[in-house]
């Protein structure tokens, strides 16, 4: 066989080992590996689970150290299936206390800095306040990730904005009473969806990259919604084929749609503003459902009617072995307030949680991509892997803080 074959044989070959990896890779929906990592004279054991439901991507990632200390963390990203995503651990030991930060193969900050006692699992923002830890964000060089910067206040439309605070995709929605108001680092906009004042935002609804809002017509009848989408500044409205009565209540959110019930005519909707639709899926002749635990439940007009029953988004989870006075649920993550502190668990490991900050005197807690948003005291916080930041500030949101503000991440 000459050199030539030989040179082409093996090119062939190659190629057809390159396309089965990449096949195999491409239809995987899961693997499990351990492996270890070392860093500042300690070794870390890794456990790896990969897994993909829903278009989802899911690495559940398991570290310990001296079966002392264990650490859990969470994260939707594909690694384009990888395996062993983690590539190093920065790591710092003060007192009883380990803090790390594992790096991803992508040498990119996709993780958050978790302490530990050989107990309990802490934020880096909350374990800071108890014992100073500052030296590790210092060794990361990562100081002013941390800073709440509030140097840039700009005043728009009452409100004190802390610019420098907004992340690029971050858009910070705002109700004032006729129009929305929408900050994001320096823009701001608004939609306006009523020539007056409608002072307690009671029918009003924050929906993701929407706000949907009933409009009463001079016959006192809502013959559409006002629908403004966040993210391509577009506003529409959604038409009922005959007005509904105003004398209505919203029941809850479920998979991007709002329900809503009209007490006068006894009908049940379901609204969708992406599609700007809406249908009928309950009244008396063929009764009503609402969505409990994870399904729906036919429930009674009486329940509707004079209960004004809600589709809550404070669950139970009898599972969870912690106190808590109020648990919210995001995606796959539990967050628990309890004694005025903020802790989160994973639904796939629901005997450890991790606690995050206080949460004093906090009211409207909202949840996006990962990241917190609270109002204290007339300030909007958001709480995320560098701790508490500073969005907003009005006086107003004293008084009037009910389902007054969201905050969209693109």
């Amino acid at each position: 066989m000459s050199f030539k074959r030989v040179f082409e044989f093996i090119i062939v070959f190659l190629i057809v080992v390159f396309v089965y990896q990449f096949i195999v890779i491409y239809f995987e929906n899961g693997h499990e590996v351990s492996y270890r990592v070392a860093s500042n004279d300690l070794e870390f054991n890794i456990s790896e689970k990969y897994s993909k439901s829903d278009d989802i991507d899911k690495y559940i990632i398991n570290i310990t150290n001296n079966d002392k200390y264990n650490f859990v963390y969470y994260l939707n990203n594909s690694f384009n299936k990888q395996k062993r995503i983690i590539d190093r651990i920065e790591s710092y030991a003060k007192d009883d206390y380990l803090c790390i930060l594992p790096i991803t193969i992508n040498d990119t900050l996709d993780l958050e800095i978790l302490c530990s006692d050989g107990n309990d699992l802490y934020s880096y923002e909350y374990i800071n306040k108890k014992i100073d830890v500052s030296g590790f964000v210092t060794q990361l060089k990562l100081d002013d990730k941390f800073i709440d910067n509030k140097n840039e206040e700009k005043e728009e439309d009452g409100l004190q904005i802390y610019n420098n605070n907004f992340y690029d995709n971050e858009y910070l929605e705002v109700y004032r009473y006729k129009y929305l108001a929408i900050f994001n680092k320096g823009e701001y906009k608004t939609y306006q969806f009523s020539t007056n004042d409608i002072y307690k935002n009671n029918l009003g609804v924050f929906l993701n990259d929407y706000f949907l809002m009933p409009i009463v017509n001079k016959k006192n009848k809502v013959e559409y919604y006002y629908v403004a989408n966040v993210k391509n500044g577009v506003d529409r409205y959604l038409y009922f084929d005959d007005a509904i009565s105003p004398n209505i209540y919203n029941i809850g959110i479920v998979n991007n749609k709002l329900y809503i019930f009209d007490l006068n005519e006894k009908n049940e909707y379901e609204l969708d503003p992406k599609e700007k639709k809406y249908r009928i899926i309950g009244n008396i002749s063929n009764g009503f459902q609402l969505y409990e635990n994870g399904e729906w439940v036919k429930k009674s007009v009486t329940e509707f009617t004079n209960d004004k029953v809600t589709i809550d988004s404070r669950i139970k989870d009898e599972e969870l072995k912690f106190n808590y006075d109020h648990l919210y649920e995001d995606d796959d993550t539990y967050y628990l307030v309890d004694n005025n502190k903020l802790y989160k668990v994973y639904k796939f490991n629901k005997d450890l949680r991790i606690l995050l900050t206080d949460l004093n005197n906090y009211n409207n807690l909202n949840f996006s991509r990962g990241k917190i948003y609270y109002l204290r005291d007339g300030y909007i916080y958001r709480y995320d892997q560098y701790g508490t930041k500073t969005l907003a500030y009005n006086n107003e949101f004293k008084y009037n803080n009910t389902n007054i503000y969201y905050v969209y991440n693109e």
